[in-house]
């Protein structure tokens, strides 16, 4: 027929962001799918009663709340970031062992997360997070603290799972640096909850004092020029305002918004489509595959008119 077409004409293809190596990095691939993988022996704790229980008898041992506790601080993390953060408590083979024995109990979850299409390919190591009877363990003894409802995962989807795990490689590597004094997930600005919130916050020690990171991370999958416009511009006006940013639970330090990329063709649309140096206060961009094959110090670039320009941040380093 005159007005039929091939099914290859009408295929609109996906635009990918590559790296310089051509390829689309795990944590910001757009075809992702992911669920959460029931081990084989399974007794799951649902209740406060039960997670106590286990408390009182001596089968949550200090070193075991450790591990849930920092892992409810990192909302979602790999095992491998998690062997990281605990690094200087235990060996990774110790993680490993209770987190094994965790699962069994959905004191945590572990997460498949794999490419459509690419399902038997090699990935980095499995996400977790927090199960039920971990979150009510925790949400018990430090209620204070903000920690992930389980439940929330079946609609936020994987897509954050990919975007904790990605900026918990940035968190990460701030804290073995040995300069993050502060770190807040979703931080209020200007006394105003809902004010559009940061992904992440962190308090930096520099040779000059301390820097307040204002960090967003962006993803393919999103509308990001838009949803980063959105968020200068509300950021701004604030600034203007009172000369600063004000950040619930952090001092008035300096500040610079940092936008943390997966390669660095997204962060040069960034700097093309928003012309980031044209706002009043300083943005950098840290772009991820810089940080795994150069390091954290030399992962960063600032906007100069109609280009980016890499610097050395050698206190990160």
């Amino acid at each position: 027929m005159e007005n039929s077409k091939n099914l290859d004409e009408l295929q609109i293809e996906y635009e990918y962001h590559l790296t310089k190596e051509g390829e689309v990095p795990f944590w910001d691939h757009p075809h992702t799918r992911g669920y959460k993988v029931i081990p084989q022996t399974y007794h799951p704790i649902t209740t406060l009663h039960g997670v106590l229980a286990l408390k009182e008898r001596m089968q949550l041992k200090e070193e075991d709340v450790m591990i849930l506790k920092v892992l409810g601080d990192s909302i979602c993390c790999s095992e491998e970031q998690l062997k990281r953060y605990l690094s200087s408590k235990m060996t990774a083979a110790q993680v490993t062992k209770r987190l094994r024995r965790f699962r069994e109990s959905a004191l945590v979850d572990r997460w498949h997360v794999r490419i459509i299409g690419d399902e038997d390919k090699v990935t980095p190591p499995s996400p977790y997070t927090l199960g039920i009877g971990g979150y009510k363990f925790l949400k018990h003894y430090y209620n204070n603290h903000f920690f992930m409802d389980p439940d929330r995962w079946d609609r936020y989807g994987i897509k954050a799972i990919q975007r904790y795990v990605a900026t918990n490689e940035i968190r990460c590597r701030l804290a073995m640096a040995g300069v993050l004094r502060n770190w807040q997930w979703h931080a209020i600005l200007n006394k105003n909850p809902h004010l559009s919130r940061p992904l992440g916050v962190a308090e930096i020690e520099s040779p000059k004092g301390k820097i307040n990171f204002i960090i967003e991370r962006t993803q393919m999958s999103q509308n990001y020029i838009d949803y980063l416009r959105e968020k200068l511009e509300l950021w701004k006006r604030v600034y203007e305002k009172h000369q600063f940013i004000p950040i619930e639970k952090f001092q008035n330090h300096p500040t610079v918004i940092v936008f943390y990329t997966s390669t660095y063709s997204i962060a040069q649309e960034i700097q093309q489509e928003l012309m980031l140096d044209t706002y009043p206060f300083p943005i950098w961009l840290c772009v991820e595959e810089d940080m795994y094959s150069d390091g954290l110090s030399k992962s960063f670039y600032r906007p100069d008119k109609d280009r980016l320009k890499r610097i050395y941040v050698d206190f990160l380093e």
